[in-house]
């Protein structure tokens, strides 16, 4: 997906994630690649960092559930977004897409599926975690968890 989205958008990644990613899967077959090679070298994907404390001050902002659930990449790449207003973000992810909300960046999310559409490609055989569906019912239950959330800090606060 990211040779043919780059086509029609200029396309980003966190250091973290890049060098996370060692293999895909198409089918049932798995194979080996060298992300950094063909994506950034080659200029398709561009790489972006966030600061140490820039991803400190993100993971700050979450609660506990989502700073175990978070990976590096995802992390980092949640603190890029919050400094670069320019950008949005694609994630497949149930817990990323929930703490777009505790971040106040709910509405620079998108889901694969929405990307694919905006970028005039094919959306067969989508799975269920690229689907729009999917993405705006996780982002609904970030929502809700941080209207908890806040509830149960004020309660804390008004009976220590």
């Amino acid at each position: 997906m990211g040779i043919q989205v780059s086509a029609h958008h200029e396309v980003f990644a966190s250091s973290t994630v890049i060098d996370e990613i060692k293999f895909f899967r198409r089918g049932d077959k798995k194979y080996g690649i060298n992300f950094r090679r063909h994506y950034i070298v080659s200029n398709i994907i561009k790489e972006l960092s966030a600061t140490p404390d820039e991803t400190k001050e993100t993971l700050l902002k979450l609660p506990q559930i989502f700073r175990d659930t978070l990976d590096a990449g995802e992390l980092e790449s949640l603190a890029i977004l919050s400094r670069r207003r320019d950008l949005i973000f694609c994630s497949c992810d149930a817990a990323a897409i929930r703490t777009l909300p505790f971040l106040d960046l709910s509405d620079r999310g998108i889901s694969a599926e929405k990307l694919m559409k905006d970028s005039g490609l094919p959306r067969k055989g989508l799975k269920p975690n690229h689907t729009d569906e999917y993405f705006i019912s996780n982002l609904k239950k970030g929502q809700e968890e941080k209207i908890y959330s806040f509830k149960t800090q004020k309660q804390k606060r008004r009976n220590p």
